[in-house]
């Protein structure tokens, strides 16, 4: 009786114990094999029904056909995008838990405040899907023709330049672009919104402006001359609107960009995996198509290449946001 005795207690011992090790590890991460078995949830950390949600239901669409499985978006707004992150920062690092989120949240947000994550320690990239790059114009009245027309006049008096607020991209690629050309006389004017600033500009009430290319473009020529572009490349849409980079100018950042990141524990064959079918999803003729038809430019990194370029911007954003702050 007393064998007996020890041996239940022995068995119920080990139970318990087994229990509280599923309890602390969350039970064990299943291999890129088998993943993925369930729904997963990808946040976006906007209100529905903006380019982000856009961009993720197309996407998933694709991605849930490769790999077999539900996407479900989940709409995490407020905090400039805080919020959402902070909530997959602290989700279960499975494969199941990842977000479409954009320079804004990742770069710029947990360098102006304390939000509680870093975006290169607390999340691991999975893939970039999006970049929408931005363009300097002037009003046409103006008779400024080219970007150094626009420096030579900032050089003898002060030139106002709009963009869609403080702080946010637009602005601080600018700032930084500003403040590399030393004694350029350039103020800031922040907008509600790209069309509020394109509306100022066609109105005479501000010199220049800094908007995303599709806020620009139905008013190129038609009111608007665009001086230069912040692609790598000149665009399709403007095959005569010279790069900065071309014009000799190394900009911080290039665009808006979207991607798909995850909690950092994360098991690498299961980012490979989610990285691998999101480039299947970009290159399906259905999915470019519904990209053009929003406007939105495709720009496809993978993993390791997407981690270096976060990397890279966030320490140079981090920079003109202090400055910007001080």
């Amino acid at each position: 009786m007393k064998l007996f005795k020890s041996l239940k207690v022995l068995t119920l011992g080990v139970l318990v114990m087994g229990m509280a090790a599923c309890s602390n590890t969350g039970g064990k991460v299943e291999s890129a094999d088998n993943y993925p078995s369930r729904a997963i949830s990808l946040t976006i950390p906007y209100a529905a029904g903006g380019s982000a949600d856009l961009q993720a239901r197309i996407v998933s669409e694709v991605v849930q056909k490769d790999l077999g499985e539900t996407v479900n978006i989940i709409s995490k707004p407020g905090g400039a995008g805080s919020t959402g992150m902070t909530a997959v920062k602290s989700a279960k690092p499975d494969g199941y838990n990842i977000i479409l989120t954009a320079v804004g949240p990742s770069t710029l947000t947990p360098n102006a405040n304390n939000v509680g994550y870093d975006v290169t320690t607390d999340f691991k990239q999975i893939a970039q899907i999006s970049e929408a790059p931005y363009g300097i114009a002037v009003n046409s009245d103006s008779g400024i023709k080219t970007l150094e027309e626009l420096m030579n006049f900032a050089h003898e008096k002060k030139v106002t330049y709009g963009t869609t607020g403080a702080g946010l991209h637009q602005h601080v690629v600018t700032a930084a672009f500003v403040k590399s050309q030393g004694d350029l006389d350039m103020e800031h004017i922040p907008f509600e919104g790209g069309a509020e600033a394109v509306t100022a500009l066609l109105g005479n009430h501000i010199n220049a402006s800094v908007n995303t290319i599709s806020e620009l473009l139905p008013h190129d020529g038609n009111g608007l001359t665009i001086l230069a572009v912040t692609s790598k490349e000149r665009l399709e849409e403007l095959p005569d609107v010279p790069t900065f980079e071309e014009l000799g100018y190394d900009l911080i950042g290039n665009g808006a960009w979207f991607g798909m990141m995850a909690p950092k524990d994360t098991p690498d064959d299961i980012i490979s995996k989610l990285d691998e079918s999101i480039r299947k999803a970009l290159e399906d003729p259905g999915v470019i198509e519904q990209f053009k038809k929003a406007g939105i430019p495709i720009a496809y990194l993978n993993a390791e290449d997407f981690t270096k370029k976060v990397k890279d911007e966030n320490e140079k954003n981090k920079e003109v946001v202090t400055s910007l702050n001080d």
